[in-house]
Formats: C-alpha cells, structure tokens, sequence
C-alpha cells in the first residue's frame, strides 16, 4: 500500500482552488464587459431620446418663431429673449450631459464626435455665442474648458 503525502494532496487541492479562482474572475471580467456595454448603449439611447425631444421642442410653435428670428439676425422683445435664454439653458444642460457621459465613456465616440460638430455650429451663432459668455461660470470646469476649447477650434 502506498502512503498518502498529506503534503502533496493539499497542494494539489491549492491548485485546483486557485483554477477555480481564476475561471471564475475571467468569467466575472466577462460579465462586467457585456454589463459595460449594456450600459453604454442604454446610456447612448437616453440621451438619443432626450435630444429628439429636445429638439422636437424646439421647431415648435412660438420657439420656432424666436429661433428663426435669431438665424435671420433680428431684434427680439424681452420676453422673446427671455424664452430664448430659457432654451439655451436647457441646451447648454443637454450638451453639459453629454459631455459627462462622454467622459465617463458610457457614449460611444462617434456618436460623441456628431454631437460635437452640432455643439460647434451652435457656437458660432453670435446670441449663443453672447448667452454662453454670460452664463458659463454655471457650469462645472471642466465642461467650461471644453466649450471653450471648441469655440477657439472654430468651425
């Protein structure tokens, strides 16, 4: 009969743990994977939907008015600017997400990249241009810096 090394049979049980360690950690790894993506694209989709009723929004009725008025360069009544100022801000509150989203990567680049562009030619409307100048210091820092970084970029 053979003796049994205690030694060796536990140090073969550490082994086959350690594997068991590791295939569960890859497959851990895997998951969290599959759940970034997931999140990145439902993360793409929230603000997709937020943007489309934004913009839905703002081909509507009086705003459409106001904007059309501000392309063609004509004076606004205080309140007409005031109901633009409204949109802006909201507008500047969109793009600030996005760009947070962007940062944190829960939005794919290219998406990022299109909405850029937009950004950028929003920029150089000159009463957008003129709103950002005032109300920029309501904005975290880094989003700031980023507006910023576009405008002096040009178109």
């Amino acid at each position: 009969m053979t003796n049994i090394n205690w030694d060796a049979l536990g140090a073969i049980g550490e082994i086959l743990g350690s594997v068991g360690v590791l295939v569960s950690l890859i497959y851990l790894a895997s998951q969290m994977r599959h759940s970034a993506a997931e999140t990145r694209d439902a993360s793409i989709h929230s603000v997709m939907q937020l943007a489309i009723q934004f913009r839905t929004e703002s081909y509507k009725g009086e705003l459409a008015d106001i904007r059309l008025k501000v392309a063609l360069n004509e004076p606004l009544s205080q309140l007409e600017s005031m109901k633009f100022e409204g949109y802006l801000s909201a507008l500047f509150e969109l793009n600030e997400l996005v760009f947070v989203q962007f940062q944190k990567e829960k939005l794919d680049p290219e998406y990022f990249e299109a909405w850029e562009r937009r950004t950028r030619a929003a920029m150089a409307v000159p009463r957008v241009n003129q709103f950002w100048s005032k109300t920029k210091t309501g904005y975290r820092g880094s989003f700031v810096e980023y507006i910023e970084r576009l405008m002096n970029a040009g178109g």
